[in-house]
C-alpha cells in the first residue's frame, strides 16, 4: 500500500506535492549516476522541490484555515 494514494491520511492535493518532491529526487539520483553535472542537476532539482514545498505549505495553510 503506498501511503500517498490513500486520500483518507493525505489529501490528494498534498499527496501531489509530495510525489513530485519524490520524483525530483529520483531523477537528481538517476542523472548522477548517469554522469551528468552534478551542480547543475542539484540546482534544478532543488529549484523543482523549493517551488513543491511553497504549494505544499499553501495547501496544508489553506486546510488549516478551513
Amino acid at each position: 500500500m503506498n501511503i500517498m494514494d490513500d486520500s483518507n491520511l493525505i489529501p490528494p492535493s498534498i499527496a501531489s506535492s509530495l510525489a513530485e518532491i519524490e520524483r525530483s529526487v529520483q531523477r537528481f539520483r538517476s542523472w548522477y549516476s548517469l554522469g551528468a553535472d552534478p551542480q547543475r542537476l542539484l540546482t534544478d532539482e532543488i529549484i523543482t522541490m523549493r517551488f513543491e514545498l511553497i504549494r505544499l505549505w499553501s495547501q496544508i495553510y489553506s486546510e488549516k484555515k478551513l
